[in-house]
């Protein structure tokens, strides 16, 4: 008696090449979909990064051109070209501003180029001539950056009657994210890790109107 052969049809697996095939698609894929991660991821603390630093350098503008034109009293103009990491103050009525150029601001123990004062303020009765800060050791005062952040230039110089000019420029980043980290023209490098540093740079001048 002769057996019956059945054959059953699509019942094969798949091949070696096939599954090749598609693990290198899926790779494909995988890669393409983490690069795409790790960019959104960049551009995000990019901005996160800069809006903070332009947050900072706002607030420290406002600060000090609100105090020049409603508070009266002497204004003295900053130093011409402080050296990076010196101490240096100017006052506005009753208040002094202390401040440290071109080294980063840090809440641990200070290292090469960082520091734990960058820019103070404090109150101070008739401030006509700065008493002035050691940046170096304690101080009084508020501190006007956020860590991380350094204090690249700070300007405020008499240009007319009743009219000072205000400069500010404010630089987030480690020294090997920037050029001429400790200078008054401290910028961003384009690297790796760019997400990580930010600059703002902002100029006024401000019309003292109370005397």
């Amino acid at each position: 008696m002769a057996r019956s052969k059945q054959t059953t049809r699509g019942a094969h697996g798949f091949t070696i090449v096939e599954l090749l095939v598609a693990l290198a698609v899926f790779s494909v894929v995988l890669v393409v979909v983490t690069a795409a991660i790790l960019q959104i991821s960049r551009v995000y603390y990019k901005g996160v990064t800069e809006a903070n630093v332009q947050s900072t350098a706002r607030n420290i503008m406002d600060t000090v051109a609100q105090s020049i034109q409603f508070s009266g009293g002497t204004v003295t103009d900053t130093v011409g070209a402080p050296a990076a990491g010196g101490s240096y103050d100017f006052c506005i009525n009753n208040q002094e501003y202390s401040y440290r150029p071109g080294y980063k601001l840090v809440d641990s123990t200070p290292g090469a180029n960082e520091t734990n004062h960058s820019l103070v303020v404090r109150t101070v009765s008739a401030c006509s001539s700065p008493t002035g800060q050691t940046m170096s050791g304690p101080v009084t005062g508020r501190e006007l950056l956020a860590p991380n952040m350094r204090l690249a230039n700070m300007v405020v110089k008499n240009v007319g009657p009743n009219l000072y000019q205000v400069q500010v420029r404010i630089v987030y980043g480690d020294d090997d994210l920037l050029t001429g980290p400790t200078t008054a023209t401290a910028a961003c490098k384009g690297v790796a890790g760019r997400q990580f540093c930010a600059v703002s740079d902002l100029s006024t001048v401000v019309i003292s109107r109370v005397k």
